[in-house]
């Protein structure tokens, strides 16, 4: 042993560990995942606007090299280019929306503990139950282009909802730990993730 790691006065070696055993799990709301679908959001529209961009180029240099022939029998030629463009642009709006959506979810991410679980109960949000009290603790789909959702149904009628891209658990974890803390009562429902 060596004098850098006894400490004056400090518990000795084999000590127990102060605090005891872990009486609660707390996780905090964290932004890092949102910022990664942000980040990669980013880069799946910039590649869509590229994209965009070098098909009117396409478009536009076929027009220019086939002029006169396009305004003779044009009409393939806009229907073809009506359905290219239309595809693109269509795909690149889809794009747009999912990058807004995820961006605006990542700004309006709140401080604090977005699950908290002990003996007395589970908090999830900004609502509490007892394990008793519980109706339902589940994860449900977060819908298209949304990461899945902890909710919290309480027999008062509160509902709580945490998306699970703002923690950093995995539901199996969060189940685990239902049952531990629950004494084998409640888990939290994975089968919707099954749909």
């Amino acid at each position: 042993m060596t004098s850098a790691s006894v400490v004056p006065g400090g518990p000795g070696p084999g000590a127990p560990v102060a605090g005891g055993p872990i009486t609660e799990l707390l996780l905090p709301y964290d932004p890092t995942v949102l910022a990664g679908t942000v980040r990669k959001r980013r880069r799946h529209l910039v590649s869509r606007l590229i994209s965009l961009g070098i098909s009117l180029a396409i478009l536009g240099g076929f027009y220019a090299w086939r002029h006169d022939e396009i305004a003779q029998q044009g009409g393939a030629y806009w229907i073809l280019t009506g359905v290219v463009l239309g595809l693109v642009v269509l795909w690149t709006v889809v794009v747009l929306l999912g990058f807004l959506r995820a961006r605006k979810e990542l700004r309006t991410v709140p401080p604090g503990i977005a699950v908290r679980m002990g003996r007395p109960g589970v908090v999830v949000g900004t609502a509490f139950s007892r394990w008793t009290d519980l109706v339902a603790l589940e994860v449900v789909p977060g819908g298209l282009g949304r990461a899945d959702r902890l909710r919290l149904r309480n027999q008062a009628g509160a509902t709580g909802l945490v998306p699970l891209d703002q923690v950093v658990v995995h539901p199996a974890t969060l189940d685990g730990t239902a049952r531990a803390y629950s004494a084998g009562r409640v888990g939290v429902d994975l089968s919707r993730l099954d749909n």
